[in-house]
């Protein structure tokens, strides 16, 4: 009996089901969307494990494993193993049309074991393959070598001391999955002439793998752990297809996470129009409820009639979601896909559709809770009096809103992979809203006290928007809410911009470089001398491992399987690796203690018992570093027991040479080090000609170009954006769709007010005035306030999480307004047309 009242109601009132279907789909359409693409994405990460990977099993370090750990290793590994072993590093490539900094990855014959190079000669390197690399001194380099020096095959270049031939390009590399702002692009050379090159030398920068081909019965996860058992150091590395694949496409998911956060704004947006025609709705049927509950029904069978509404509105939301989907995923694999080598076709998954069920059934039934629950202070009485109905009656409760909030956190928190995050990003929410909420009450209010206009019908706009507060609000928070999401991220880019502008008055280096020998230091900056360019900073490295830390065996971090959050992954990855440490006098310009004490000068064995250290504090919360901590360094097999004084903040957007741990000077001077060392802002054509004749003097020097790579983390961070403005349109969609939803059922509930206006003699322009005014003062006010409020969010987001500088720019929020308010314009009149132009003696017929 109930499904068949639900039912007949939701025919009669075919209309708001139509809105209610439409807002909550619209809403659903880029969450679902941003599900169905990552769900392609770790599909094909999943099925493309191995290749990526290139093997079934990976042991990999940044150093040279021991003959112990050698045996160790291999003691573990079943019979009939295929073992190959590749080096990958960074390296300057000279040739006769210049210079440029390369990612060597130098190979042997058994690669790769699993995968496929497509190179551009129509050639497959696969497992067996013969490889020309390997039988001639020759190369394979990536595209954009041919692009940015104008490489071909059959040129002739050098890495370090070997001189090489380039015999193929590779079209497609399947063991790389994100490519983005690439430092380097890849060269693939034969590992059995580096000897030759002489690149690697003592402290040079580099990672060594060795990969397994198993037996057909070897059982990858039980091996790991033994791998783990017996390698104990926490710089050695065992990665299987699974944790390699999670590894690759863990980049594009942190976009993917932000972009999740902002599709729930759209979800909030159009839960918020829901929420308001379903209040509509039911103040309309209260007068029909308790004229059942007099016939007998219960409260809770009226509101098990609504609730069963409820969950078939949301069921038939899915229908124009998937829809929306197919419409929004091209779009999102467009703006996305360009990072992936692989060729993504997405499709809305049953896990995906599974999902958009659960949220539209369930987001129905939380919307429409707070009101649902009136329906227990109805009091049949009412029918024998002149009193109206409405779902604003009885006792304020403020429980029924807490399932929408707890489903939300739980949602931004899924989204986020991560709960602090998550539960910023809800509290930032909660304040913008609340913010938005205040300002509004107050617009609303001032509106009822603009009374000195020459016309009538612009008074009776300001009234109107006093009277009918619960609707100004709603369409106040909604464009405030899409003003505030689309000028966020202009704000963002003019910042990042700022921050990495290279020119003359710039204090980013333009030329950044590393691997330089002790004995090298010295001629590196005697020929700076001579062009008479001076070096930002030389800063030693010296290569370390942390054993213990107050008395307590430092231990590998291994990750487990299931939910993991982004900062439990960061956190493994910074414990599980090697660190670099460094001395100076004084800190640079980049640098900022925030906790503890400066270090106090020289170290003096005399006096004091363990060396200062100076910790980066984000690097330090990963690491659960306190002040006071005493830290025992591995340095070449010299214990170096250090105590940590202070806690610094380092702008890493400033190219300098920074380090996490900084050690009390006079503790590693003398130990085995290369150093690092920055050049300023140099006229293109300088930097260039300095580039190549320091990579020819010193081969084994590496040199990135600071200028190029900018230039390309600009280009991939406007890539980014572009998929995150997607985003932001989409909830600025949906705040237009609110916008569309109150006027329609507001102008239907003044129906017969603005009929009585043309009565008494008002026109079409006055009538439309009126309304048109009414509607262009909220989204000019909302818009103002939410643009306003973007400045703020976005300096507190280059402040607190990026810590950048703020570029503030006025142009693109006032814009942004103007636009606004003319759309807002156009929706309300198109909402409002066909009631305004309707004849008034349709309203005398009906009496």
């Amino acid at each position: 009996m109930l499904f068949r009242l639900a039912w007949r109601e939701l025919k009669r009132s075919w209309r708001f089901g139509l809105f209610f279907i439409f807002n909550l789909s619209l809403g659903l359409t880029g969450f679902v969307s941003l599900k169905a693409f990552n769900s392609s994405l770790e599909n094909q990460i999943k099925n493309n494990a191995k290749n990526i990977l290139s093997a079934d099993i990976a042991v990999s370090s940044r150093r040279e494993l021991t003959e112990t750990e050698m045996n160790d290793m291999r003691s573990v590994l079943p019979a009939g193993t295929q073992e190959g072993k590749n080096y990958e590093f960074f390296a300057m490539l000279n040739s006769d049309k210049g210079s440029r900094l390369v990612l060597v990855k130098a190979v042997d014959d058994a690669y790769p074991f699993y995968g496929d190079l497509q190179l551009h000669s129509g050639k497959h390197i696969e497992s067996g393959a013969a490889k020309d690399i390997i039988q001639e001194k020759k190369a394979w380099i990536y595209p954009e070598l041919q692009s940015q020096m104008g490489l071909q095959m059959g040129d002739k270049i050098k890495l370090g001391q070997l001189q090489l031939e380039i015999s193929d390009i590779v079209d497609k590399d399947e063991t790389q999955t994100f490519r983005a702002a690439s430092m380097a692009p890849r060269v693939f050379i034969n590992r059995a002439y580096l000897p030759e090159s002489g690149l690697i030398q003592f402290g040079s920068t580099y990672s060594i793998a060795y990969l397994f081909k198993l037996p057909p019965t070897a059982k990858e996860d039980v091996l790991k752990n033994d791998l783990y058992a017996k390698l104990t150091d926490p710089q050695v590395s065992v990665d299987t297809p699974g944790t390699a694949g999670e590894d690759s496409g863990r980049q594009l998911g942190y976009l993917s996470d932000y972009l999740g956060l902002v599709a729930l704004v759209a979800l909030f947006m159009s839960a918020l129009g829901a929420a308001y025609i379903y209040r509509l709705f039911l103040s309309s049927r209260m007068k029909e409820v308790a004229i059942l509950r007099t016939l007998g029904l219960q409260s809770e069978q009226a509101v098990g009639v609504y609730v069963i509404q409820a969950s078939l509105l949301g069921l038939l939301a899915t229908i124009p979601t998937a829809i929306f989907s197919e419409i929004l995923l091209p779009l999102l694999t467009k703006l996305l896909g360009s990072f992936t080598p692989f060729s993504l076709t997405p499709r809305v998954t049953m896990e995906a559709w599974a999902l958009c069920l659960l949220m539209a059934v369930v987001g129905s039934f939380v919307v429409s809770l707070p009101f649902l629950v009136k329906i227990f202070d109805l009091k049949a009485a009412k029918l024998f009096s002149e009193e109206k109905f409405s779902a604003g009656e009885g006792k304020r409760r403020l429980w029924p809103f807490l399932p929408t909030l707890v489903l939300f956190y739980g949602l931004s928190v899924y989204q986020a992979h991560s709960w602090k995050i998550g539960s910023i990003f809800v509290a930032t929410l909660l304040v913008v809203v609340l913010l938005l909420v205040a300002l509004g009450y107050l617009t609303v209010k001032a509106a009822g006290l603009l009374k000195n206009f020459r016309l009538w019908f612009v008074r009776f706009s300001f009234l109107s928007v006093a009277r009918r507060s619960g609707a100004s609000l709603a369409v106040f928070v909604a464009l405030g809410m899409g003003a505030l999401l689309i000028n966020i991220l202009p704000q963002l880019k003019n910042s990042l911009q700022a921050d990495f502008k290279v020119d003359a008055t710039s204090k980013l280096p333009s030329l950044f470089m590393f691997d330089i020998q002790d004995d090298q230091i010295g001629g590196v900056k005697s020929l700076l001398a001579e062009k008479k360019i001076k070096t930002i900073m030389d800063s030693p490295m010296v290569r370390a491992r942390i054993i213990k830390v107050n008395g307590q065996n430092y231990e590998r971090m291994i990750e487990a399987g299931g939910f993991k959050t982004r900062e439990e992954e960061r956190d493994a990855r910074f414990r599980n690796r090697g660190v670099n440490l460094s001395y100076r006098e004084h800190l640079s310009d980049s640098e900022e203690i925030t906790e503890g004490r400066p270090i106090s000068g020289d170290f003096d064995s005399t006096k004091q018992k363990y060396a200062e250290l100076s910790v980066e504090q984000k690097f330090a919360e990963r690491m659960g570093f306190k002040l006071n901590d005493l830290v025992i360094f591995d340095v070449q097999g010299v214990e170096v027991e250090g105590q940590i004084v202070n806690f610094r903040k380092v702008k890493w957007t400033s190219f300098q040479p920074n380090f996490f741990i900084l050690v009390q000077n006079g503790v590693l001077n003398e130990a085995p080090k290369t150093f690092i060392t920055a050049v300023p802002s140099l006229p293109p054509e300088t930097r260039n000609q300095l580039q190549t004749e320091i990579a020819t003097k010193f081969s084994n020097v590496s040199i990135i170009d600071v200028v190029r790579l900018v230039d390309e983390i600009l280009k991939t961070a406007e890539k980014m954006s572009w998929s995150l403005e997607l985003m932001a349109y989409l909830a600025l969609l949906t705040g237009y769709i609110v916008l569309f939803s109150i006027v329609r059922s507001q102008i239907k509930l003044r129906r017969w007010e603005l009929n009585m206006l043309k009565i008494l003699g008002a026109g079409f322009r006055e009538v439309s005035g009126f309304i048109l005014t009414e509607f262009a003062f909220l989204a000019f006010i909302s818009s103002f306030f939410g643009a306003f409020l973007s400045i703020g969010v976005s300096f507190a987001l280059n402040r607190f999480l990026f810590e950048g500088s703020f570029e503030f720019s006025l142009m693109q929020p006032m814009i942004s307004v103007v636009i606004i308010t003319v759309l807002s314009l156009i929706v309300s009149y198109l909402a409002s047309l066909d009631i305004v132009k309707e004849s008034a003696l349709s309203i005398l017929r009906e009496s």
